[in-house]
């Protein structure tokens, strides 16, 4: 019988598709990682479906390559790099498992998005940890299992969070649970009996899978479900703006803000991305643009709870003494944009129709990477100097810096709009301008397609112990094969 037949033998004709204009949607992204076809899309229905999906891959040398958002995709990591793949598509797993407000903590299936979430979070009050206007069919699972940055940075403890427990079914087709849902019960029902939540991330045992699992393209396992911890919804909420030639004051700014956790959504933006959220027209967002300063600070002030109103207040009044300590003014309008439209439009809410990158010139190359705060300014200005000697004008470059672990860290995002012809010629400087910013320190924590050659023999004994866990939960290879550091496989 063949791979087809198999595979629909276990999850159904209708679910298993080798259509090539399906096929086609999964061969390439908005990324480097080149176009490879893959030869069938299966789209499990439930975590059982999954494993003996795995455990079929392993019995027929299948490959194996998990997809849970929808288009456009950006990083490569779902373009399969063998040929006679797999697609695992997982958007069809939409429960949202359980959602528990005394323990701000909810469960949900791959296929979840950030809409749907919140829908049903809004229901109890609580609200979830929203990465930078996401698209519409982005999947919860997807942004967290890859530690996308969220915007707000208090939460963030750690860049694993907001994953608490999780289930997965390792590439050798056996099933683990991480986090408070790996017991003492054997079942969330029978955890919650005697008052589990399935809320904390360490488990019983001293390994922690998840961290192992976060931020490796799928290359040990696919994630059946995710706890995620949530917080309460803000009774009182108004976004303020500040402004500023250069990013180095409004990043100094935001750390001290992030100290005194006035702030909820806390980041920096340059004016060519704050207008690219707002407006949906190349015209209109240059118009916008044109109104701005050079780089402005977001922040929300929230107030939640029976004191919303007087937490709130004590916020704004402490928010504008400390702005002005650093010679800012913290205003609720910024270049005709209200503090309240961007609320609306922009705080815990999905890109409505084209996505947010893709509206000026219709494509979008990213370069993204770690930093300590103070350093992130010169790490931009590094290269927007390399993108104007190459010719490439700096008011094309968005940048998002989003601080992280209680400020600890920043991701910086630099965001190259290009137009979709011009993504060949653009290669040269997108590799030049990430192997520069690398041998200056920035630290690549996420390396994706071409990345991946670039930061691995640096961190050799790492690769190597990354190969060992490799072998022991995916003996035969089958997930995701070609990623990171396991192209051998």
């Amino acid at each position: 019988m063949t791979a087809k037949s198999r595979l629909a033998q276990i999850i159904g004709d209708s679910q298993v598709s080798d259509d090539p204009a399906d096929l086609e949607g999964f061969s390439t992204d908005h990324s480097y990682a080149g176009k490879t076809t893959p030869a069938l899309i299966v789209r499990p229905g439930n975590p059982q479906e999954i494993q003996n999906v795995v455990k079929l891959a392993n019995e027929m040398d299948l490959n194996l390559v998990p997809v849970s958002s929808g288009a456009p995709r950006f990083r490569g990591d779902s373009v399969p790099s063998v040929d006679g793949a797999v697609i695992v598509d997982l958007s069809h797993m939409k429960k949202i498992m359980w959602i528990n407000r005394r323990n701000r903590v909810a469960l949900v299936e791959p296929g979840v998005t950030f809409g749907e979430l919140q829908t049903e979070l809004n229901k109890h009050g609580l609200r979830a940890m929203f990465p930078l206007a996401p698209k519409s069919n982005k999947s919860v699972i997807g942004a967290y299992m890859e530690r996308e940055p969220f915007t707000v940075p208090k939460y963030a403890w750690d860049l694993g969070d907001p994953v608490a427990g999780a289930e997965f079914v390792l590439g050798d087709g056996n099933t683990m649970r991480t986090g408070g849902a790996a017991g003492p019960a054997e079942t969330l029902e029978d955890q919650r009996k005697t008052g589990g939540a399935q809320k904390l991330p360490m488990s019983p045992i001293g390994m922690d899978f998840r961290r192992i699992a976060q931020g490796s393209s799928g290359n040990f396992g696919i994630c059946c479900w995710i706890s995620l911890r949530c917080e309460l919804l803000p009774e009182q909420e108004q976004v303020f703006f500040a402004g500023a030639d250069s990013p180095a004051p409004l990043m100094e700014a935001a750390r001290r803000f992030l100290t005194l956790r006035l702030m909820d959504e806390l980041y920096v933006v340059n004016s060519l991305n704050f207008a690219c959220l707002l407006k949906t027209s190349p015209e209109k967002i240059h118009a916008l643009q044109e109104k701005l300063p050079p780089w402005i600070l977001v922040g929300g002030v929230a107030g939640c709870g029976d004191l919303a109103k007087d937490q709130f207040d004590y916020k704004v009044a402490d928010l504008k003494d400390e702005a002005n300590r650093f010679g800012l003014s913290m205003t609720p309008r910024i270049g005709g944009v209200s503090g309240s439209a961007y609320l609306s439009q922009v705080v815990r809410k999905c890109a409505e129709g084209a996505y947010w990158k893709l509206r000026l010139k219709g494509d979008c190359r990213e370069i993204f990477f770690l930093t300590p705060p103070h350093k992130a300014a010169g790490y931009v200005e590094q290269a927007l100097d390399m993108a104007g000697k190459a010719g490439f004008k700096e008011d094309r470059i968005g940048v998002y810096l989003q601080m992280a672990i209680q400020g600890a860290v920043c991701h910086c995002g630099l965001d190259y709009y290009v137009a979709p012809d011009e993504t060949d010629s653009f290669q040269p400087l997108f590799m030049q301008t990430s192997q520069a910013l690398f041998e200056n320190g920035a630290y690549f924590s996420r390396p994706y397609g071409p990345w991946a050659d670039m930061v691995y023999p640096r961190y050799e004994t790492f690769a190597k112990y990354a190969r060992n866990l490799k072998a022991i939960f995916d003996p035969k290879g089958v997930m995701n094969p070609g990623k990171l550091c396991f192209k051998e496989n």
